[in-house]
């Protein structure tokens, strides 16, 4: 009788320590909260529309100032084959403008993309070294979850080793505007 309350009692242990070894540790980050709030984020936000106006601002005030004003003439004219020709052009003109847009926008993210790359490697590498430090088994970003608990942000954690500062709500205080597309 004593063999079998100690065999129960083994395997209750047995199995008790394969759960504990199977546990798996569940946490969730906000990398683009942690980018964007590094101290450095403001400055190539900064760059960032500069080269935004300096490449692409003045172009785009070119075409819409031509859009406008041949509208405006197209829209005036009394005779019929002027105001035909100028609407060709407004049309032209237009068209022009939309697909400038459109390139213009691809070009704005790729340039994001590659002033930001730096801090993404940078809060990744922070956030890699505090997963493997902590041992945790999955690491989600938080964009993609629905409900949590705060004691698994692990956010919070990795922000001081980058250098932001945590206000007393115990969030990352941004140190500059967000842009307009996020990586």
């Amino acid at each position: 009788m004593k063999q079998v309350k100690f065999l129960a009692i083994a395997l209750v242990v047995v199995i008790a320590g394969s759960f504990a070894a199977n546990a798996q540790k569940i946490g969730y980050v906000n990398i683009d909260g942690l980018v964007y709030a590094l101290p450095e984020a403001q400055k190539v936000q900064q760059d960032f529309e500069k080269w935004q106006q300096d490449s692409i601002g003045g172009t785009y005030t070119r075409l819409a100032n031509e859009f406008q004003e041949k509208d405006s003439l197209a829209k005036a004219a009394t005779n019929a084959s002027v105001k035909s020709a100028l609407q060709n052009d407004v049309n032209r003109i237009g068209q022009i403008l939309n697909n400038w847009q459109q390139e213009a926008q691809q070009w704005m993210q790729q340039k994001q993309g590659q002033m930001f790359s730096p801090l993404y490697k940078k809060v990744t590498d922070a956030v890699d070294a505090y997963i493997k430090e902590k041992g945790y088994t999955y690491v989600l970003h938080s964009d993609n979850i629905y409900k949590a608990p705060d004691a698994d942000n692990i956010s919070m954690a990795v922000a001081p080793k980058l250098g932001i500062k945590i206000n007393n709500q115990g969030t990352a205080a941004p140190q500059g505007a967000a842009p307009a597309a996020g990586k």
